[in-house]
């Protein structure tokens, strides 16, 4: 497609591909006559470009980004990605400065006299201030082709594994498997799917829905496993309907969430089982707050603080803690304790509280 086809499909200017060519973001093939051809690839960038624009990122941090997500395998999807992640953002944004506009108006309110309203301005002005620098921290932290790569090879291999938290990991999701299996379940939701490790090999059998936040996780997944059905979300989210799932299962992510937000997810999960159903959780837990106390002492006392940091920089759930707040849903949960700080609980559904 020549330069002005290009501008009258996507509503640009002429001035405005040279530029964005000059920042190197899209470069068009150039034909024997020197006049530039886009390509399907070319657009779908200059798609990306518009939209970012659209949300106020500078050219410069859009390079950034067209960057990072430039990758040969699946980067239409990327694309569509890294839109996504940008209006998230934008969203926060805005939500940051819409908050401080709503305070200061309360507070104006409340005033019984004249305030001084520079101040009033200066804090938007700071609102505003802070955005930018926090999304130049985003830009920078953003990876599309980090740890899902090396996952598989990070799990089994556990070269810097010290605290043994993916010992027996196989071994684990194989007993999860098995718990899938002797249920008899025709449809299951993995939340936290990772790259399909838990339910790839029940995919040609069962009906299974892998749901995760990261792109890259699921992209590594969809390689590897023709069968699985993909979506992106979380814990948080409420990506499937209501009473649809015979089993939802969760691997090496729950930790993930703190205290509260787990009892929010459990809440989610509790929805989207049937009435028959259940939950499976394998994750890393304490089974009190004595144990993880007797683990801190542990660790400091061997001059480990920094391990005992790569616990705290997670929510490992407290068993009883977890235990208590099921009883209270009126279900009934059972616990079982694998290796290290690995325990597999499940969750079941309208019966009898029982230990």
């Amino acid at each position: 497609m020549n330069t002005n086809e290009v501008c009258r499909n996507l509503n640009l200017t002429v001035k405005s591909l040279i530029v964005y060519e000059s920042y190197g973001i899209v470069i068009p093939k150039r034909e024997k006559n020197n006049y530039r051809n886009y390509s399907e690839e070319d657009l779908n960038k200059l798609r990306t470009v518009i939209l970012l624009r659209e949300l106020g990122f500078s050219l410069k941090d859009i390079k950034k980004l067209m960057d990072k997500s430039d990758n040969e395998n699946q980067e239409f999807t990327r694309g569509l990605y890294l839109q996504l992640k940008a209006v998230e953002r934008k969203i926060f944004e805005l939500n940051n400065v819409k908050d401080t506009l709503i305070n200061n108006i309360d507070k104006l309110l409340e005033a019984d006299t004249e305030t001084d309203k520079k101040s009033f301005l200066d804090n938007v002005d700071i609102s505003i201030k802070d955005n930018r620098t926090e999304r130049i921290r985003w830009i920078n932290m953003l990876e599309f082709d980090n740890k899902a790569v090396k996952f598989d090879k990070m799990v089994r291999d556990r070269l810097d594994d010290e605290l043994g938290l993916f010992e027996k990991y196989d071994e684990v999701l194989s007993l999860v498997r098995e718990k899938i299996t002797k249920s008899k379940a025709k449809t299951v939701v993995d939340i936290g799917c990772g790259t399909g490790n838990l339910c790839g090999e029940l995919s040609s059998e069962i009906d299974i829905l892998g749901i995760d936040q990261s792109l890259e996780m699921i992209l590594q997944a969809k390689k590897k496993y023709k069968h699985l059905k993909f979506k992106l979300g979380n814990f948080l989210d409420k990506p499937i309907e209501k009473s649809y799932v015979d089993v939802l299962v969760s691997t090496y992510a729950f930790h993930g969430l703190t205290s509260d937000e787990k009892k929010e997810a459990l809440e989610n999960m509790m929805e989207y089982i049937k009435d028959d159903g259940k939950i499976i959780i394998a994750d890393f837990m304490f089974s009190n707050n004595e144990e993880r106390e007797k683990c801190r002492k542990n660790l400091l006392g061997k001059g480990r603080q920094d391990l005992w940091e790569v616990i705290e920089s997670k929510h490992y759930t407290n068993l009883v803690e977890l235990k208590a707040y099921v009883y209270s849903l009126n279900y009934k949960i059972y616990s079982e304790h694998i290796v290290n700080f690995t325990w597999i609980v499940e969750i079941e559904k309208n019966k009898e509280q029982k230990d």
